[in-house]
């Protein structure tokens, strides 16, 4: 999973989150808008900028909204101790994607699994609002199945990939990059105690994902999957340094 962090100019100071018991999913009421076009509109209300603390597009994107430690301004009464995500659309009259389903749905799961919650509401759920839409799939969200997927049989050991892309350090371009046993998303992400001892330095969430700026030796590349010391790494989001 990809979080595009975002920059924005905050009005006044933000406040600690001190604990985190649920989650409560939102929709836009906007057929297109941007996590940028919320910040605005929050700004207008008198807030210190975007509410949420995610924003999932309906092309899959996740975008950071305001700082995940930090209480939102997304469900009045409600904020002190839950994460917001918003969806982009109005589903009081649109459909979801799957494309947007699947992003929200592996947002939620790994959210749930980071903070140890299994509660996740509707806004309406917490305040006097028709808000996320009679359209929204929750249960299809917060209930689906997410990956793992089921490990496959053991296979020879890769050979060196003759796609030319060279080996050598490479730098994580994404904000939590999954280490997976193989080279691909069919193989599982490994745990934190899988991890190198230095892989497990560049690992603060303790959740098997790389986080972003740090720097790794590729030794080999298979279909577009690059082998490092502590597991396979997508090349998709490895930038040559």
């Amino acid at each position: 999973m990809n979080i595009i962090e975002k920059t924005y100019n905050w009005k006044g100071s933000l406040k600690n989150r001190t604990s985190t018991k649920r989650i409560i999913l939102h929709h836009a009421e906007s057929k297109s808008c941007t996590a940028d076009d919320i910040h605005s509109w929050h700004l207008a209300n008198g807030w210190a900028g975007i509410g949420y603390h995610f924003f999932v597009r309906k092309d899959g994107s996740i975008y950071r909204g305001r700082p995940e430690g930090v209480v939102g301004s997304h469900a009045k009464g409600s904020n002190s101790d839950s994460i917001g995500i918003c969806f982009e659309g109005s589903y009081m009259t649109e459909t979801m994607n799957q494309t947007q389903i699947n992003a929200g749905r592996e947002l939620v799961a790994y959210l749930k699994n980071k903070y140890g919650i299994s509660k996740v509401q509707k806004h309406k759920d917490v305040c006097s609002t028709n808000c996320p839409g009679t359209n929204f799939p929750f249960n299809e969200i917060v209930n689906g199945t997410v990956a793992p997927k089921p490990t496959p049989s053991p296979t020879p050991a890769a050979k060196p990939s003759t796609s030319g892309k060279a080996t050598g350090t490479y730098e994580v371009t994404a904000s939590d990059l999954s280490v997976r046993t193989g080279p691909g998303t069919n193989y599982r992400r490994k745990r934190h105690d899988e991890l190198t001892a230095d892989g497990k330095k560049h690992d603060k969430d303790k959740d098997g994902c790389l986080d972003k700026g740090t720097r790794v030796t590729v030794y080999e590349w298979k279909n577009g999957w690059a082998r490092t010391p502590s597991g396979w790494l997508s090349g998709d989001y490895l930038r040559k340094v």
